[in-house]
């Protein structure tokens, strides 16, 4: 009797030893899940996207650019957060393609895409291997490239790589957030937003895109755009923007110009009507709003 209760007592003692570990466990692991979910923030450097856009195929205008960029290979590298130019090198970046060569670019521009708040587009220009012989895989940054402090304080994006979009892939929405009015309503390049805009988003393809026909977007492409609001209620309903703007600037961005106040969530666009430099038709894709 008395071992059966000694017994009986041990395992009593383990049991409430485990529960109160389990219950630790629990708390330690709610608390590194908060920890997890607060470092999903924008603090984190890391590269959206690498197209390989043109093969030895950039038009001679790219020479304003970049002199000797004509008929070289494009690249355009899009960030997470908008970069500090001075810190802009191309030594900053290397590419490797699919046999393993390793290849650095004659230049590293943020033009077209260098109005305010746009600075995240680099691109590229080179010799970065051959889209059907040895294509670019991979892009990597080895140079102190940093973020220009405006989401909050400066982060180094040295050390982040990403894998290379091929050459025949169309491009896609890669990013879509919204701008703030004291940016949106200045004077740019681009074409304007209406001054009775009430929101407006800043959508990025990962290339630039045109019409097929070569020509700039218009009120058919603007109706293809979806964006989709957030009532107050917590319904969501999806509209077509009111007015599409930074138009005619040769970049990757739009604006989208919308008259309400419902805060956008999400701008999707469908596949098939607009094409990059290489003349690839566009994907179908959906990116939510910042």
């Amino acid at each position: 009797m008395n071992v059966y209760l000694k017994v009986r007592a041990l395992l009593l003692g383990t049991l409430i030893g485990c529960q109160a570990l389990l219950t630790i466990s629990a708390a330690e692991w709610e608390v590194n899940d908060n920890r997890d979910s607060e470092s999903d923030e924008p603090e984190v450097a890391r590269l959206l996207s690498a197209f390989f856009g043109l093969d030895n195929n950039l038009p001679f205008r790219s020479n304003l650019l970049c002199l000797g960029a004509w008929g070289k290979d494009g690249m355009p590298v899009i960030f997470s957060h908008t970069l500090d130019p001075e810190t802009l090198d191309e030594d900053d970046f290397s590419i490797e393609t699919r046999s393993g060569k390793i290849y650095n670019p004659m230049c590293a521009t943020l033009r077209p895409a260098d109005d305010e708040g746009e600075n995240r587009t680099v691109l590229l220009i080179g010799e970065f291997g051959t889209a059907v012989t040895d294509p670019p895989i991979s892009v990597s940054v080895v140079g102190n490239l940093q973020s220009d402090g405006v989401d909050g304080a400066p982060i180094d994006f040295e050390g982040s790589q990403i894998a290379v979009i091929p050459l025949d892939s169309g491009p896609a929405l890669i990013l879509a957030e919204s701008v703030p009015k004291d940016v949106w309503a200045k004077e740019r390049r681009g074409t304007m937003c209406p001054d009775e805009s009430r929101q407006v988003i800043r959508v990025t393809w990962t290339g630039g895109v045109r019409l097929p026909t070569g020509a700039e977007l218009g009120e058919t492409e603007r109706s293809l755009y979806r964006v989709e609001l957030e009532k107050e209620n917590g319904q969501k309903i999806t509209i077509e923007p009111d007015y599409l703007a930074d138009l005619e600037d040769s970049d990757n961005n739009h604006f989208l110009c919308l008259n309400s106040e419902n805060p956008a969530t999400s701008v999707s666009f469908p596949a098939g009507h607009l094409v990059d430099p290489n003349r690839d038709f566009n994907l179908e894709s959906s990116v939510p709003v910042l």
